[in-house]
């Protein structure tokens, strides 16, 4: 599919039909190996205008980005940079349209009801209501959601991560199989655990691994979305700021981001 360079990375330039038309495809191609072992993992994550500016210092980070097989152009900021740079002959391709990480979730999540799908979620906040936040000790750790998507808080402590954690979420997905996997530690801590794990997850047939953020807190209705307009004017990061005043000193990220733009326009 068509990417734009930016900022080092190559960011999908498709319509979001496009996009959804290939998850249909790929999964349906998928269905039909014999071995699912020997699918390859597709890894999904979503750069915004903020993680660019986190990965302009943070090379482990920007080397993740890099490892992606689709970097999905989650923010308004990134469309409107491709144009500029694009006016500026900076790159071949503006992008299409904006691709939010919660649409292909939603649209991923239809097509594992449809085809009955294993899938499970890592991270995130409690979307069963009854976690206790009890010691990840084994298995029973695993909540089910609803007949065939599974959460897993994972870790309690990102920073501090415990061997006997990372032993039961292994166990869980070598119990489970699950078709799709949706991370959502937050960056950076979710690309890095995809990079860390995607061994892991090719031994067990999972087909897609995304990196979601907070796509579920939206989903499940823990956190209430920007009203639609605003969604199709771009402008979620200015309601996520009015309903989460805390967020403002991630929004001056925004303003080194039109810094890491003037670079690009210059260079």
């Amino acid at each position: 599919m068509q990417t734009s360079q930016l900022f080092g990375l190559s960011i999908l330039s498709v319509k979001k039909q496009e996009l959804f038309t290939f998850f249909d495809q790929f999964l349906a191609a998928s269905a039909q190996t014999t071995d699912r072992k020997t699918q390859q993992t597709l890894t999904v994550f979503t750069p915004n205008p903020e993680q660019i500016v986190i990965a302009q210092n943070d090379q482990l980070f920007a080397a993740n980005l890099a490892k992606a097989d689709l970097l999905l152009p989650d923010g308004i900021g990134l469309v409107i940079a491709a144009r500029i740079l694009k006016f500026f002959g900076k790159t071949k391709h503006s992008i299409k349209e904006r691709i939010t990480g919660v649409e292909v979730v939603e649209h991923l999540l239809v097509l594992a009801e449809q085809k009955n799908l294993q899938t499970l979620i890592i991270g995130g906040r409690d979307y069963v209501g009854s976690f206790e936040g009890e010691a990840f000790e084994d298995q029973q750790s695993l909540k089910k959601i609803k007949k065939n998507v599974y959460w897993t808080e994972a870790y309690q402590e990102k920073a501090a991560i415990l061997p006997i954690e990372e032993a039961s979420l292994k166990a869980i997905i070598e119990q489970l199989q699950p078709t799709l996997i949706f991370v959502a530690l937050g960056a950076p801590d979710q690309e890095q655990w995809i990079v860390n794990h995607r061994s892991l997850m090719q031994a067990n047939g999972v087909h897609i691994a995304m990196a979601v953020g907070g796509s579920f807190d939206f989903i499940f209705a823990k956190v209430k979305r920007a009203p639609l307009w605003m969604q199709r004017s771009g402008l979620e990061w200015l309601w996520r700021l009015i309903r989460q005043p805390w967020r403002r000193h991630r929004q001056l990220r925004l303003l080194k981001f039109l810094t890491l733009l003037w670079r690009e326009i210059i260079a």
